[in-house]
Protein backbone atom coordinates (compact mmCIF):
# COMPACT_ATOMS: atom_id res chain seq x y z
CA UNK A 1 0.00 0.00 0.00
CA UNK A 2 1.34 3.43 -0.87
CA UNK A 3 0.29 7.07 -1.24
CA UNK A 4 0.64 9.25 -4.27
CA UNK A 5 0.21 13.03 -4.29
CA UNK A 6 -1.83 14.30 -7.26
CA UNK A 7 -2.90 17.81 -8.22
CA UNK A 8 -6.28 17.93 -9.96
CA UNK A 9 -7.89 21.23 -11.03
CA UNK A 10 -6.41 23.16 -8.11
CA UNK A 11 -7.47 20.52 -5.56
CA UNK A 12 -4.57 18.73 -3.87
CA UNK A 13 -5.47 15.34 -2.52
CA UNK A 14 -3.75 12.17 -1.36
CA UNK A 15 -4.91 9.11 -3.22
CA UNK A 16 -4.34 5.78 -1.55
CA UNK A 17 -3.64 3.12 -4.11
CA UNK A 18 -3.88 -0.56 -3.53
CA UNK A 19 -6.35 -0.30 -0.63
CA UNK A 20 -9.20 -1.86 -2.61
CA UNK A 21 -8.40 -2.29 -6.31
CA UNK A 22 -6.62 -0.68 -9.21
CA UNK A 23 -7.71 2.90 -10.01
CA UNK A 24 -8.60 2.04 -13.63
CA UNK A 25 -10.87 -0.71 -12.34
CA UNK A 26 -12.52 1.83 -10.01
CA UNK A 27 -13.10 4.17 -12.96
CA UNK A 28 -14.82 1.39 -14.91
CA UNK A 29 -17.02 0.52 -11.92
CA UNK A 30 -18.06 4.15 -11.36
CA UNK A 31 -18.83 4.74 -15.04
CA UNK A 32 -20.98 1.61 -15.04
CA UNK A 33 -22.67 2.80 -11.83
CA UNK A 34 -23.43 6.15 -13.45
CA UNK A 35 -25.04 4.46 -16.47
CA UNK A 36 -27.13 2.23 -14.20
CA UNK A 37 -28.35 5.26 -12.19
CA UNK A 38 -29.21 7.03 -15.42
CA UNK A 39 -31.12 4.01 -16.71
CA UNK A 40 -33.10 3.86 -13.46
CA UNK A 41 -34.29 7.42 -14.04
CA UNK A 42 -32.14 9.26 -11.51
CA UNK A 43 -31.33 12.90 -12.30
CA UNK A 44 -28.15 13.26 -14.34
CA UNK A 45 -26.45 15.59 -11.84
CA UNK A 46 -27.29 13.37 -8.86
CA UNK A 47 -26.13 10.29 -10.79
CA UNK A 48 -22.78 11.96 -11.39
CA UNK A 49 -22.46 13.05 -7.76
CA UNK A 50 -23.33 9.63 -6.38
CA UNK A 51 -21.01 7.76 -8.75
CA UNK A 52 -18.19 10.25 -8.18
CA UNK A 53 -18.63 10.08 -4.41
CA UNK A 54 -18.51 6.28 -4.37
CA UNK A 55 -15.41 6.35 -6.57
CA UNK A 56 -13.72 8.91 -4.31
CA UNK A 57 -14.46 6.81 -1.23
CA UNK A 58 -12.97 3.75 -2.95
CA UNK A 59 -9.89 5.73 -3.96
CA UNK A 60 -9.28 7.29 -0.54
CA UNK A 61 -11.88 7.48 2.23
CA UNK A 62 -15.17 9.12 3.07
CA UNK A 63 -13.58 12.18 4.71
CA UNK A 64 -11.62 13.10 1.58
CA UNK A 65 -14.72 12.42 -0.54
CA UNK A 66 -16.82 14.85 1.54
CA UNK A 67 -14.06 17.48 1.57
CA UNK A 68 -13.67 17.28 -2.22
CA UNK A 69 -17.44 17.53 -2.69
CA UNK A 70 -17.59 20.67 -0.55
CA UNK A 71 -14.61 22.32 -2.26
CA UNK A 72 -15.68 21.48 -5.81
CA UNK A 73 -19.31 22.43 -5.16
CA UNK A 74 -18.28 25.84 -3.86
CA UNK A 75 -15.63 26.53 -6.49
CA UNK A 76 -18.01 25.58 -9.31
CA UNK A 77 -20.93 27.83 -8.41
CA UNK A 78 -19.14 30.70 -6.61
CA UNK A 79 -17.68 32.05 -9.85
CA UNK A 80 -18.78 35.41 -11.23
CA UNK A 81 -18.41 34.26 -14.84
CA UNK A 82 -21.13 31.66 -14.23
CA UNK A 83 -23.63 34.51 -13.68
CA UNK A 84 -24.05 34.46 -17.46
CA UNK A 85 -26.19 31.31 -17.15
CA UNK A 86 -29.03 32.66 -14.93
CA UNK A 87 -28.95 35.96 -16.84
CA UNK A 88 -29.56 34.27 -20.19
CA UNK A 89 -32.20 32.04 -18.62
CA UNK A 90 -33.95 35.12 -17.26
CA UNK A 91 -33.71 36.90 -20.62
CA UNK A 92 -35.25 33.90 -22.38
CA UNK A 93 -38.11 33.65 -19.89
CA UNK A 94 -38.90 37.36 -20.04
CA UNK A 95 -38.86 37.19 -23.85
CA UNK A 96 -41.09 34.12 -23.96
CA UNK A 97 -43.68 35.50 -21.54
CA UNK A 98 -43.74 38.82 -23.38
CA UNK A 99 -45.15 36.92 -26.36
CA UNK A 100 -42.15 37.49 -28.60
CA UNK A 101 -42.14 33.88 -29.83
CA UNK A 102 -45.65 34.14 -31.25
CA UNK A 103 -44.95 37.62 -32.65
CA UNK A 104 -41.75 36.43 -34.31
CA UNK A 105 -43.64 33.56 -35.93
CA UNK A 106 -46.41 35.91 -37.07
CA UNK A 107 -44.00 38.48 -38.55
CA UNK A 108 -41.97 35.87 -40.39
CA UNK A 109 -45.14 34.33 -41.77
CA UNK A 110 -46.24 37.64 -43.26
CA UNK A 111 -42.90 38.10 -44.98
CA UNK A 112 -42.11 34.62 -46.28
CA UNK A 113 -45.21 32.50 -45.63
CA UNK A 114 -46.37 33.13 -49.20
CA UNK A 115 -43.54 30.96 -50.54
CA UNK A 116 -43.89 27.19 -50.62
CA UNK A 117 -42.24 25.93 -47.47
CA UNK A 118 -42.31 29.43 -46.00
CA UNK A 119 -43.61 28.23 -42.63
CA UNK A 120 -40.75 25.74 -42.56
CA UNK A 121 -38.34 28.68 -42.85
CA UNK A 122 -40.21 30.40 -40.04
CA UNK A 123 -40.01 27.35 -37.76
CA UNK A 124 -36.27 26.90 -38.37
CA UNK A 125 -35.60 30.56 -37.57
CA UNK A 126 -37.93 30.74 -34.58
CA UNK A 127 -36.68 27.49 -33.05
CA UNK A 128 -33.04 28.43 -33.53
CA UNK A 129 -33.53 31.82 -31.86
CA UNK A 130 -35.49 30.35 -28.97
CA UNK A 131 -32.95 27.62 -28.26
CA UNK A 132 -30.14 30.18 -28.04
CA UNK A 133 -31.48 31.10 -24.60
CA UNK A 134 -33.08 27.81 -23.65
CA UNK A 135 -30.09 25.47 -24.01
CA UNK A 136 -32.25 22.36 -23.82
CA UNK A 137 -33.49 20.82 -27.06
CA UNK A 138 -36.13 19.02 -25.03
CA UNK A 139 -37.65 22.24 -23.69
CA UNK A 140 -37.24 23.94 -27.07
CA UNK A 141 -39.09 21.18 -28.91
CA UNK A 142 -41.92 21.19 -26.39
CA UNK A 143 -42.31 24.98 -26.48
CA UNK A 144 -41.97 25.54 -30.21
CA UNK A 145 -43.99 22.44 -31.01
CA UNK A 146 -46.86 23.74 -28.88
CA UNK A 147 -46.72 27.21 -30.48
CA UNK A 148 -45.85 26.49 -34.11
CA UNK A 149 -47.32 23.08 -34.87
CA UNK A 150 -50.99 24.16 -34.61
CA UNK A 151 -50.25 27.18 -36.84
CA UNK A 152 -48.67 25.00 -39.52
CA UNK A 153 -51.60 22.60 -39.43
CA UNK A 154 -53.98 25.55 -39.73
CA UNK A 155 -52.32 26.47 -43.01
CA UNK A 156 -52.70 22.88 -44.27
CA UNK A 157 -49.13 21.68 -43.89
CA UNK A 158 -48.79 17.91 -43.66
CA UNK A 159 -48.54 16.85 -39.98
CA UNK A 160 -45.59 14.47 -40.47
CA UNK A 161 -43.62 17.16 -42.33
CA UNK A 162 -44.32 19.72 -39.58
CA UNK A 163 -43.21 17.30 -36.88
CA UNK A 164 -40.01 16.46 -38.77
CA UNK A 165 -39.05 20.09 -39.33
CA UNK A 166 -39.71 21.15 -35.73
CA UNK A 167 -37.89 18.16 -34.22
CA UNK A 168 -34.90 18.59 -36.54
CA UNK A 169 -34.48 22.32 -36.01
CA UNK A 170 -34.92 22.10 -32.23
CA UNK A 171 -31.17 21.90 -31.66
CA UNK A 172 -29.94 24.53 -34.14
CA UNK A 173 -29.80 27.19 -31.46
CA UNK A 174 -26.95 25.31 -29.76
CA UNK A 175 -24.65 26.68 -32.47
CA UNK A 176 -26.09 30.18 -32.61
CA UNK A 177 -24.66 32.64 -30.08
CA UNK A 178 -25.43 33.31 -27.31
CA UNK A 179 -25.58 29.53 -26.94
CA UNK A 180 -25.91 27.97 -23.48
CA UNK A 181 -24.21 24.86 -24.87
CA UNK A 182 -21.13 26.92 -25.76
CA UNK A 183 -21.21 28.63 -22.37
CA UNK A 184 -21.17 25.30 -20.51
CA UNK A 185 -18.33 24.04 -22.74
CA UNK A 186 -16.32 27.19 -22.02
CA UNK A 187 -16.94 26.91 -18.29
CA UNK A 188 -15.66 23.32 -18.35
CA UNK A 189 -12.53 24.10 -20.41
CA UNK A 190 -11.61 27.71 -19.65
CA UNK A 191 -12.11 28.74 -23.29
CA UNK A 192 -13.08 32.36 -24.05
CA UNK A 193 -16.86 32.67 -24.32
CA UNK A 194 -16.61 35.56 -26.79
CA UNK A 195 -14.30 33.59 -29.11
CA UNK A 196 -16.53 30.54 -28.81
CA UNK A 197 -19.58 32.58 -29.79
CA UNK A 198 -17.72 33.96 -32.80
CA UNK A 199 -16.61 30.45 -33.79
CA UNK A 200 -20.21 29.25 -33.98
CA UNK A 201 -21.47 31.97 -36.33
CA UNK A 202 -20.26 30.64 -39.71
CA UNK A 203 -21.28 26.98 -39.08
CA UNK A 204 -24.70 28.07 -37.82
CA UNK A 205 -25.27 30.24 -40.90
CA UNK A 206 -24.35 27.29 -43.12
CA UNK A 207 -26.73 24.92 -41.31
CA UNK A 208 -29.69 27.33 -41.35
CA UNK A 209 -29.10 28.28 -45.01
CA UNK A 210 -28.88 24.64 -46.11
CA UNK A 211 -32.03 23.89 -44.09
CA UNK A 212 -33.83 26.49 -46.18
CA UNK A 213 -32.51 24.81 -49.33
CA UNK A 214 -33.77 21.40 -48.18
CA UNK A 215 -37.21 22.79 -47.32
CA UNK A 216 -37.41 24.58 -50.70
CA UNK A 217 -36.55 21.41 -52.63
CA UNK A 218 -38.93 19.38 -50.49
CA UNK A 219 -41.79 21.85 -51.09
CA UNK A 220 -41.26 21.80 -54.86
CA UNK A 221 -41.12 18.02 -55.05
CA UNK A 222 -44.21 17.61 -52.84
CA UNK A 223 -46.34 20.79 -53.16
CA UNK A 224 -49.21 19.34 -51.15
CA UNK A 225 -46.98 18.86 -48.11
CA UNK A 226 -46.22 22.60 -47.84
CA UNK A 227 -48.79 24.77 -49.64
CA UNK A 228 -48.48 28.50 -50.19
CA UNK A 229 -49.70 30.77 -47.41
CA UNK A 230 -51.77 33.93 -47.51
CA UNK A 231 -50.70 37.01 -49.40
CA UNK A 232 -50.07 40.20 -47.39
CA UNK A 233 -49.58 43.77 -48.50
CA UNK A 234 -46.27 45.51 -47.98
CA UNK A 235 -47.90 47.73 -45.36
CA UNK A 236 -49.03 44.69 -43.38
CA UNK A 237 -45.55 43.21 -43.58
CA UNK A 238 -43.90 46.37 -42.28
CA UNK A 239 -46.48 46.70 -39.54
CA UNK A 240 -45.68 43.19 -38.29
CA UNK A 241 -42.08 44.22 -37.61
CA UNK A 242 -43.00 46.72 -34.92
CA UNK A 243 -43.72 43.87 -32.53
CA UNK A 244 -40.24 42.33 -32.82
CA UNK A 245 -37.88 45.18 -33.78
CA UNK A 246 -37.18 46.12 -30.16
CA UNK A 247 -36.21 42.62 -29.13
CA UNK A 248 -34.11 42.07 -32.26
CA UNK A 249 -32.28 45.35 -31.60
CA UNK A 250 -31.60 44.21 -28.03
CA UNK A 251 -30.36 40.83 -29.26
CA UNK A 252 -28.00 42.37 -31.83
CA UNK A 253 -26.66 44.95 -29.35
CA UNK A 254 -26.01 42.28 -26.73
CA UNK A 255 -24.27 40.00 -29.22
CA UNK A 256 -22.20 42.88 -30.61
CA UNK A 257 -21.10 43.88 -27.11
CA UNK A 258 -19.95 40.34 -26.24
CA UNK A 259 -18.13 39.71 -29.54
CA UNK A 260 -16.32 43.05 -29.51
CA UNK A 261 -15.46 42.88 -25.82
CA UNK A 262 -17.47 46.01 -25.00
CA UNK A 263 -18.80 44.05 -22.06
CA UNK A 264 -18.22 40.56 -20.69
CA UNK A 265 -20.63 37.66 -21.34
CA UNK A 266 -22.03 38.02 -17.81
CA UNK A 267 -22.58 41.74 -18.32
CA UNK A 268 -24.10 41.00 -21.73
CA UNK A 269 -26.51 38.56 -20.14
CA UNK A 270 -27.48 41.20 -17.57
CA UNK A 271 -28.07 43.75 -20.34
CA UNK A 272 -30.21 41.22 -22.21
CA UNK A 273 -32.23 40.26 -19.13
CA UNK A 274 -32.86 43.89 -18.18
CA UNK A 275 -33.80 44.79 -21.75
CA UNK A 276 -36.16 41.84 -22.00
CA UNK A 277 -37.75 42.91 -18.71
CA UNK A 278 -38.32 46.42 -20.09
CA UNK A 279 -39.99 44.86 -23.15
CA UNK A 280 -42.20 42.82 -20.82
CA UNK A 281 -43.17 46.04 -19.00
CA UNK A 282 -43.77 47.95 -22.24
CA UNK A 283 -46.13 45.23 -23.42
CA UNK A 284 -48.03 45.48 -20.12
CA UNK A 285 -47.45 41.83 -19.27
CA UNK A 286 -45.21 42.42 -16.26
CA UNK A 287 -47.75 41.24 -13.71
CA UNK A 288 -46.57 39.77 -10.43
CA UNK A 289 -47.54 36.18 -11.38
CA UNK A 290 -45.64 36.47 -14.69
CA UNK A 291 -42.53 37.96 -13.08
CA UNK A 292 -42.61 35.35 -10.33
CA UNK A 293 -42.93 32.56 -12.88
CA UNK A 294 -40.01 33.94 -14.90
CA UNK A 295 -37.83 34.13 -11.78
CA UNK A 296 -38.90 30.67 -10.61
CA UNK A 297 -38.36 29.01 -14.00
CA UNK A 298 -34.97 30.69 -14.39
CA UNK A 299 -33.93 29.60 -10.89
CA UNK A 300 -35.06 26.02 -11.51
CA UNK A 301 -33.23 25.76 -14.83
CA UNK A 302 -30.08 27.41 -13.43
CA UNK A 303 -30.11 25.07 -10.43
CA UNK A 304 -30.46 22.09 -12.75
CA UNK A 305 -27.50 23.26 -14.83
CA UNK A 306 -25.35 23.95 -11.74
CA UNK A 307 -26.14 20.54 -10.23
CA UNK A 308 -25.06 18.92 -13.49
CA UNK A 309 -21.88 21.02 -13.64
CA UNK A 310 -20.97 20.29 -10.01
CA UNK A 311 -21.65 16.59 -10.55
CA UNK A 312 -19.70 16.51 -13.82
CA UNK A 313 -16.73 18.37 -12.27
CA UNK A 314 -16.70 16.09 -9.23
CA UNK A 315 -17.04 12.97 -11.37
CA UNK A 316 -14.37 14.27 -13.76
CA UNK A 317 -11.96 14.95 -10.89
CA UNK A 318 -12.52 11.45 -9.57
CA UNK A 319 -11.76 9.99 -13.01
CA UNK A 320 -8.67 12.22 -13.27
CA UNK A 321 -7.41 10.78 -9.99
CA UNK A 322 -7.76 7.27 -11.43
CA UNK A 323 -5.66 8.46 -14.40
CA UNK A 324 -8.30 7.09 -16.76
CA UNK A 325 -8.61 10.25 -18.95
CA UNK A 326 -4.81 10.54 -19.13
CA UNK A 327 -4.50 6.85 -20.03
CA UNK A 328 -7.19 7.31 -22.66
CA UNK A 329 -5.38 10.33 -24.09
CA UNK A 330 -2.06 8.45 -24.16
CA UNK A 331 -3.69 5.49 -25.88
CA UNK A 332 -5.24 7.78 -28.50
CA UNK A 333 -1.95 9.58 -29.13
CA UNK A 334 -0.07 6.29 -29.31
CA UNK A 335 -2.39 4.97 -32.00
CA UNK A 336 -0.48 4.66 -35.26
CA UNK A 337 -3.23 6.36 -37.21
CA UNK A 338 -4.45 9.73 -38.46
CA UNK A 339 -5.76 12.31 -35.96
CA UNK A 340 -8.96 12.29 -38.01
CA UNK A 341 -9.56 8.68 -36.95
CA UNK A 342 -9.28 9.79 -33.31
CA UNK A 343 -11.71 12.68 -33.76
CA UNK A 344 -14.23 10.42 -35.51
CA UNK A 345 -14.05 7.96 -32.59
CA UNK A 346 -14.92 10.80 -30.21
CA UNK A 347 -17.66 12.00 -32.55
CA UNK A 348 -19.20 8.51 -32.58
CA UNK A 349 -19.28 8.48 -28.77
CA UNK A 350 -20.94 11.92 -28.67
CA UNK A 351 -23.58 11.00 -31.25
CA UNK A 352 -24.44 7.61 -29.73
CA UNK A 353 -24.83 9.04 -26.21
CA UNK A 354 -26.55 12.12 -27.65
CA UNK A 355 -29.50 9.99 -28.73
CA UNK A 356 -30.40 9.35 -25.08
CA UNK A 357 -28.87 12.19 -23.01
CA UNK A 358 -29.82 15.87 -23.36
CA UNK A 359 -27.27 18.36 -24.62
CA UNK A 360 -26.07 20.21 -21.51
CA UNK A 361 -25.59 17.09 -19.34
CA UNK A 362 -23.67 15.34 -22.12
CA UNK A 363 -21.36 18.32 -22.69
CA UNK A 364 -20.73 18.49 -18.94
CA UNK A 365 -20.04 14.76 -18.65
CA UNK A 366 -17.79 14.12 -21.67
CA UNK A 367 -15.82 17.35 -21.93
CA UNK A 368 -13.64 16.71 -18.83
CA UNK A 369 -13.01 13.15 -20.03
CA UNK A 370 -12.05 14.11 -23.59
CA UNK A 371 -10.22 17.35 -22.76
CA UNK A 372 -6.85 15.63 -22.09
CA UNK A 373 -7.10 14.16 -25.59
CA UNK A 374 -7.68 17.64 -27.05
CA UNK A 375 -4.58 18.92 -25.25
CA UNK A 376 -2.47 15.90 -26.22
CA UNK A 377 -3.50 16.12 -29.89
CA UNK A 378 -2.91 19.91 -29.87
CA UNK A 379 -6.36 20.60 -31.31
CA UNK A 380 -7.85 24.09 -31.36
CA UNK A 381 -10.34 24.38 -28.45
CA UNK A 382 -12.71 26.45 -30.60
CA UNK A 383 -12.70 23.83 -33.34
CA UNK A 384 -13.32 21.00 -30.88
CA UNK A 385 -16.05 23.02 -29.14
CA UNK A 386 -17.98 23.49 -32.39
CA UNK A 387 -17.54 19.80 -33.20
CA UNK A 388 -18.83 18.88 -29.73
CA UNK A 389 -21.97 20.95 -30.10
CA UNK A 390 -22.49 19.83 -33.71
CA UNK A 391 -22.49 16.22 -32.52
CA UNK A 392 -25.32 17.12 -30.16
CA UNK A 393 -27.38 18.28 -33.13
CA UNK A 394 -26.89 14.97 -34.93
CA UNK A 395 -27.53 12.82 -31.85
CA UNK A 396 -30.79 14.53 -31.02
CA UNK A 397 -32.52 13.31 -34.20
CA UNK A 398 -30.80 9.93 -34.47
CA UNK A 399 -32.68 6.66 -33.74
CA UNK A 400 -33.38 4.88 -31.52
CA UNK A 401 -33.75 7.52 -28.81
CA UNK A 402 -33.79 10.97 -30.39
CA UNK A 403 -35.54 12.87 -27.58
CA UNK A 404 -37.00 15.75 -29.69
CA UNK A 405 -38.48 13.20 -32.10
CA UNK A 406 -40.27 11.46 -29.24
CA UNK A 407 -41.63 14.77 -27.99
CA UNK A 408 -42.91 15.86 -31.42
CA UNK A 409 -44.47 12.44 -31.96
CA UNK A 410 -46.37 12.95 -28.71
CA UNK A 411 -47.46 16.51 -29.57
CA UNK A 412 -48.45 15.78 -33.17
CA UNK A 413 -49.75 12.21 -32.67
CA UNK A 414 -47.71 11.24 -35.72
CA UNK A 415 -46.17 7.72 -35.45
CA UNK A 416 -42.63 7.80 -34.09
CA UNK A 417 -40.94 6.15 -37.07
CA UNK A 418 -42.76 8.52 -39.43
CA UNK A 419 -41.29 11.51 -37.61
CA UNK A 420 -37.82 9.91 -37.76
CA UNK A 421 -38.30 9.38 -41.50
CA UNK A 422 -39.15 13.07 -42.00
CA UNK A 423 -36.04 14.05 -40.00
CA UNK A 424 -33.70 12.15 -42.32
CA UNK A 425 -33.02 15.02 -44.79
CA UNK A 426 -31.84 17.16 -41.88
CA UNK A 427 -29.85 14.27 -40.41
CA UNK A 428 -27.81 13.98 -43.61
CA UNK A 429 -27.46 17.77 -43.69
CA UNK A 430 -26.03 17.86 -40.16
CA UNK A 431 -23.66 14.94 -40.81
CA UNK A 432 -22.47 16.71 -43.95
CA UNK A 433 -21.82 19.99 -42.15
CA UNK A 434 -20.09 18.14 -39.28
CA UNK A 435 -17.82 16.43 -41.82
CA UNK A 436 -17.09 19.82 -43.41
CA UNK A 437 -16.13 21.28 -40.01
CA UNK A 438 -13.84 18.32 -39.23
CA UNK A 439 -11.88 18.64 -42.47
CA UNK A 440 -12.08 22.43 -42.87
CA UNK A 441 -11.01 23.96 -39.55
CA UNK A 442 -10.93 27.58 -40.91
CA UNK A 443 -14.74 27.51 -41.08
CA UNK A 444 -14.58 27.72 -37.29
CA UNK A 445 -11.41 29.69 -36.63
CA UNK A 446 -11.57 32.31 -39.40
CA UNK A 447 -14.29 34.58 -38.04
CA UNK A 448 -12.95 34.85 -34.45
CA UNK A 449 -9.56 35.86 -35.90
CA UNK A 450 -11.18 38.25 -38.39
CA UNK A 451 -13.02 40.27 -35.72
CA UNK A 452 -10.22 39.92 -33.19
CA UNK A 453 -12.51 38.27 -30.62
Amino acid sequence: MYLKFITCQNHNVFVERGAFMEPITISIITVAMFLVCLTMGMHVGLSLLLSGFVGMVMLRNINIAILQLANIGWDTVATFSFAVIPMFMLMGNFATHSGITADLFSACYRWIGRFRGGLGFVVVGTTAMFNCFCGSATASTATIGTVCYPEMIKYKYRPAVCAGIIASSSAYGLLIPPSIGFIVYCMMTGTSVGKMFAAGIVPSIIIVALSFVIITIWARRDPEAMPRGEKFTFKEKVKSLKDIVTFMALFIFMLWGILTGFFSPSEGGSVGAFGAFLILVARRKATFPVIWRCLKDSAKTTTMIFIIMVGATYFGNMLALTMMPRALAQAMVAMDTSPFVVIWILIAVYIILGTAVDTLPLISILTPIFWPIVIAMNWDPLWFGVITVSCMLVGLITPPDGVPVYIMSGISKVPLMTVFKNCMPFFFLLVGVLTLIVYCEPLVTWFPAFIGA
